[in-house]
């Protein structure tokens, strides 16, 4: 899950970083084609041109069409936050030593507790046990 996460965000870096171009086709004010892409696309409707190009008709394809393109990029660069890591040596030294290794280095003997031994049994109350009470 994280890896896909962040393959995901790695891919929207780059894309805001490398930038994309929309380039729409206009023909007569109606948007006739739009195309996505990474540069400018020449796109047109499949108007002819006239075979005298003298003369301006409203048909006319330089005169009706238009291909706007539209550059979708970030503008802030984009900069590695970089750090300086200042470590203490003697929290160091004490983080290893504590849980990296769990040693204790200052004492050197072991300590080796009875294993068979079982705890003395509790004293007998014998009032209890021979249920006499005094009155």
């Amino acid at each position: 899950m994280k890896s896909s996460a962040s393959i995901l965000l790695a891919f929207m870096l780059l894309f805001s970083i490398v930038g994309m171009a929309k380039t729409t086709h206009w023909c007569m004010g109606h948007e006739m084609e739009s195309a996505i892409g990474f540069g400018e696309k020449h796109l047109d409707c499949g108007m002819e041109l006239p075979a005298d190009q003298n003369e301006s008709t409203p048909e006319d394809p330089s005169s009706c069409c238009d291909n706007q393109t539209q550059h979708l990029q970030v503008e802030d660069d984009f900069q590695v936050s970089q750090f300086d890591l200042q470590v203490n040596l003697s929290y160091t030294l004490s983080f290893v030593q504590a849980f990296v290794f769990g040693v204790d280095f200052l004492t050197l003997s072991k300590v080796d507790f009875p294993r068979k031994t079982f705890p003395p049994s509790p004293k007998r109350d014998f009032q209890l046990l021979y249920q006499t009470f005094l009155i």
